[in-house]
């Protein structure tokens, strides 16, 4: 035990000796040496949890590559996962989110692998996941981890409890979906919001995945939580592209150049920015000048 542990890390800690699979030691380990003192006395402590880490990381692969069972799936770009009880309506969201036509069933338990689809908002895509609804023996704990935002889907706020016991296995964004509001009228739509907000409960969207009420109003709760801009490049003399390209908050001209293509920043003589980031429309600006949502740029090179 490090000297001066904090509360956080002995949280991980127990977390991390109740774990009951593979999968959750990781992440609760991988916690406990984030939050873990940062000093010499702690240094071969810290040493141990990182070779424990190492062989725990190597089993897990090991594991997944013999059972071969689960559906493999690449993460691309912003990742977005689905979690909640059987028939939550997790697919029937998916389906109004995304191009994804998975199968939807009144049966208990009928996704039984994660069903992918591609969300467009706003010139923005992200990676929207369907996982087989928590409790069923297809769940994978593994997906928690890596997700950078959780949806947690339900038609009952007292399954929220439940649903924050899986959550909590992830460091990214919640949002809440109070699913299937197509069954209340507006006076019990009205209630439920107030029920909400006497809970504290941040982030949550009412929404019906069957008549798509509410499915703009979640779209832009996930936008917000990508934290991206979009930028738009123009060729001199001509309109800007229709697609923008999306950079991080907080990216500069050097990062749009370089996304472009590698060492094109090398190639700049001269960039001029329209838009919000400019002090005024065609601003001439360096590399590290930092672009806002919507500007437009264009590249002049040697």
């Amino acid at each position: 035990m490090p000297i001066n542990a904090g509360h956080e890390f002995l949280e991980a800690e127990k977390k991390y000796l109740s774990a009951q699979n593979l999968e959750d030691k990781v992440f609760w380990l991988e916690e406990m040496i984030r939050k873990a003192p940062k000093h010499k006395s702690s240094e071969n402590f810290l040493s141990e949890l990182k070779t424990r880490l190492k062989k725990f990381k190597e089993k897990a692969e090991t594991a997944r590559k013999k059972s071969g069972s689960r559906k493999g799936i690449r993460k691309e770009g912003y990742q977005v996962l689905l979690i909640g009880k059987t028939n939550s309506g997790k697919s029937s969201l998916l389906n109004a989110m995304t191009n994804a036509n998975p199968l939807i069933a009144e049966h208990m338990f009928s996704t039984k692998e994660p069903e992918i689809g591609t969300m467009e908002y706003q010139g923005v895509k992200c990676q929207v996941i369907d996982t087989p609804a928590i409790g069923s023996e297809n769940f994978d704990y593994g997906m928690l981890h890596g997700a950078d935002c959780l949806i947690l889907v339900t038609d009952n706020l007292d399954d929220l409890v439940e649903l924050n016991k899986y959550a909590e296995r992830n460091r990214g964004d919640k949002i809440i979906v109070l699913n299937k509001i197509d069954l209340l009228d507006e006076n019990g739509k009205r209630k439920l919001k107030e029920r909400c907000k006497s809970r504290r409960l941040k982030d949550f969207v009412l929404v019906s995945s069957t008549e798509k009420e509410g499915i703009d109003e979640l779209k832009e709760a996930i936008f917000q939580k990508m934290k991206v801009v979009r930028v738009y490049t123009k060729e001199p003399g001509k309109n800007p592209g229709k697609e923008p390209m999306v950079l991080k908050e907080g990216s500069n001209v050097k990062d749009a150049a370089e996304k472009i293509l590698k060492g094109f920043s090398r190639q700049i003589k001269e960039t001029r920015v329209t838009g919000p980031s400019a002090k005024f429309a065609n601003q001439k600006v360096g590399l590290t000048h930092v672009l806002k949502d919507r500007d437009v740029v264009e590249f002049h090179t040697r």
